[in-house]
């Protein structure tokens, strides 16, 4: 059985390989949370683009914006629009050790959501 992440992110040997292995897979996985920060549902997807924001000088510190590619279809709306409290986790995937889980998750902060829209694509032939 893999060790957990926690235990991942505090081995720094193993962090520096992951970060200078050159195939590198990068997800996103977003979690809605109610008001006590309970995680209530998550969409995990590749990464397409987005940014997370950093100012010391705002009222508001962190700004997220993202854009993913997932294959599941049941991404509910209003759940999201109405639970407006969510987390991001960047993964990478690890083919480094398999000590650890294969997808290494850094968490990137709690945020509130200001617009969340979706749409669904039929990439198929």
């Amino acid at each position: 059985m893999p060790l957990n992440n926690k235990i991942a992110l505090r081995d720094f040997n193993f962090l520096k390989k992951l970060d200078a292995h050159r195939s590198k897979t990068v997800w996103i996985r977003i979690v809605s949370l109610n008001w006590n920060e309970e995680p209530l549902n998550d969409i995990t997807g590749y990464a397409q683009s987005g940014s997370i924001s950093v100012s010391g000088s705002s009222r508001i510190r962190r700004t997220c914006s993202l854009s993913l590619l997932t294959n599941d279809p049941q991404i509910d709306d209003a759940l999201w629009a109405l639970k407006s409290k969510f987390k991001v986790e960047i993964g990478v995937n690890n083919d480094i050790d398999n000590r650890y889980e294969p997808i290494i998750w850094f968490p990137q902060g709690v945020y509130i959501i200001t617009s969340f829209s979706t749409s669904v694509n039929d990439g198929g032939a």
